[in-house]
């Protein structure tokens, strides 16, 4: 996996938004009051040009916001009235947690390996995307991290995946896919996912070599996806960031938000730089992007109940930012796949 990593140079451009950040010289942390705080920008790309190829899950992309740290819900006013009922529900609302309210839009695509043929492919999965909004709700402290995210959308030809796929193929001179005819139709797709990370060392040391071990698990629910979770991150490098690592788009996925302990921002030490491994498990009892559409007849295909993920990769943080590369491999998901699939990420986060 390591020899595919370093091999990996490709990469298609699907930009939804453009942010930027001002850096400054390397100095200690700092008080909030000597920084903006406006909340953690997040831009998530996957593709599998990363991996050299062009098939299954091609490309996902997606951007997100998530507020400052806040002592209670109520106090992000682009909830409204909701807020405060969060502010009411046990252990959601637990006052000994930091919070944040997060934000996020983005599509998915996938095709089959053939996407020169024109006619149904029936032992491949189906052409899909997924076109989606999310709400998120995040409670913390420096030992563990929750998300409780929906994700509301629509799968088929409303997704404009044929769309986006056709103009980057086109602006990069690549053939482009004729068989999205075949697509899933459309349908509102929902997912609600939960996931919990744990991080089992506290880090004393906030300025030097340092390691730690980032356990989750999770669960999502709805049309688009049925299945339960485990994982585990670990990572070992110079000034790790105070956040809880960094996953793959997927539904829990939020804005990786810092913990913001003591009266300080503890994201604003220097220059730092980590090595990490991640692994996950899960247990699929839905996947509409292979059953296909829950309410009408469409192409499926059969699925493997069980599917794992391996991923490597390097993550370089300055002060409020955070750059990202990890290398995926992925687990056959449906019968009669005929090998693993690899693709990369790259994930941008600017805390302000």
């Amino acid at each position: 996996m390591m020899s595919a990593l370093l091999r990996s140079t490709a990469l298609s451009s699907f930009l939804l938004a453009t942010f930027s950040s001002g850096s400054a010289a390397p100095a200690p942390p700092v008080a909030p009051a000597d920084l903006p705080n406006r909340g953690t920008f997040t831009f998530y790309f996957e593709n599998d040009l990363f991996g050299g190829t062009d098939d299954r899950y091609t490309n996902g992309a997606r951007i997100g916001w998530s507020s400052p740290s806040l002592k209670r819900y109520s106090e992000a006013g682009m909830l409204g009235g909701l807020a405060g009922f969060f502010d009411t529900v046990p252990y959601v609302g637990d006052p000994g947690f930091e919070k944040n309210v997060a934000f996020t839009l983005g599509q998915n695509m996938y095709t089959p390996s053939d996407t020169q043929a024109v006619e149904l492919i029936e032992d491949d999965r189906p052409y899909a995307g997924w076109l989606y909004l999310g709400l998120g709700l995040i409670w913390k402290n420096s030992e563990e991290r929750n998300s409780l995210v929906i994700n509301v959308g629509v799968v088929g030809p409303w997704s404009f995946a044929e769309e986006t796929q056709r103009l980057v193929h086109e602006a990069r001179g690549i053939a482009v896919p004729r068989g999205w005819d075949n697509q899933l139709e459309n349908e509102l797709a929902i997912a609600l996912g939960y996931e919990k990370t744990w991080r089992l060392r506290h880090r004393v040391k906030r300025n030097s070599w340092d390691w730690d071990l980032l356990p989750y698990a999770g669960v999502t629910v709805g049309n688009v996806a049925i299945n339960a979770r485990t994982g585990t991150e670990a990572r070992f490098g110079w000034n790790l960031p105070d956040d809880f690592g960094t996953a793959s788009i997927g539904p829990a996925a939020t804005t990786p938000a810092p913990v913001e302990e003591s009266g300080t921002k503890a994201w604003s030490h220097s220059l730092g730089a980590h090595l990490f491994v991640r692994a996950e498990g899960r247990a699929v009892a839905r996947d509409i992007f292979l059953d296909g559409n829950t309410f009408e007849d469409s192409h499926s295909i059969d699925k493997e109940p069980f599917v794992g993920d391996l991923a490597a990769g390097l993550s370089v943080n300055w002060r409020n930012t955070k750059l990202t590369y990890a290398y995926f491999v992925r687990s056959e998901e449906f019968r009669g796949q005929k090998s693993d699939q690899a693709f990369g990420s790259l994930t941008l986060n600017i805390t302000f």
